[in-house]
């Protein structure tokens, strides 16, 4: 019984191990385009999940020189959300991104957990400023979208929904600077008219 106990156990924690390692290497991806180098993020799973506490969405460490590790550590939730972004972006109730009324929890948080890799992937491009980060994840926020599968149309349209409903209830340590706006110094692409989108 006790062998059989294990066996299970032990099958659970391989099954629940290659499946992170799956998440974390597609999101590694997503993440490398975005920060323009090599980099990883690091989801903790369901049994490291269990001890994460520390509800910040996400983090990435800069050295004494301010140079970014090539990591970065996302929240369970986050994580969770991430993965089953392509099931949301199916419901029905997705449609609501291209409004600018609140979407059900499970879209708007799809659509935050989107944004967190964007924001923690403009860390690992150098970005230290909170600030400057939201502004650079916001117009990267459409290109993520597309990574997770949204097509052409609809990530603009998350990323918008992103800046006129959740922007305005982030903290003030993630506001956007009056240079964020279309043609403002923190804008990704002057050139173009599409803002937020790069």
């Amino acid at each position: 019984m006790l062998v059989a106990l294990a066996l299970i156990v032990l099958t659970l924690v391989v099954w629940e191990a290659r499946r992170e390692l799956s998440l974390d290497h597609r999101l590694s991806g997503v993440a490398s385009e975005v920060a323009g180098r090599q980099v990883s993020v690091d989801c903790p799973g369901f049994l490291r999940g269990l001890l994460d506490i520390r509800g910040n969405g996400g983090s990435v460490m800069f050295d004494a020189n301010g140079k970014p590790s090539s990591t970065t550590h996302l929240e369970t939730s986050v994580c969770h959300d991430l993965s089953s972004y392509g099931a949301t972006r199916k419901r029905a109730d997705f449609s609501c991104v291209f409004s600018t009324a609140f979407c059900s929890e499970k879209v708007e948080r799809a659509v935050y957990a989107a944004l967190v890799l964007s924001h923690e992937s403009q860390h690992l491009r150098g970005i230290q400023s909170e600030s400057a980060a939201q502004c650079y994840a916001v117009q990267t926020l459409a290109l993520v979208a597309r990574r997770l599968g949204s097509p052409p149309a609809e990530a603009g349209a998350v990323a918008a929904h992103f800046l006129a409903v959740s922007q305005p209830r982030m903290s003030t340590d993630y506001s956007l600077s009056a240079d964020c706006v279309d043609g403002g110094s923190l804008d990704l692409s002057p050139q173009s008219t599409g803002w937020p989108t790069a």
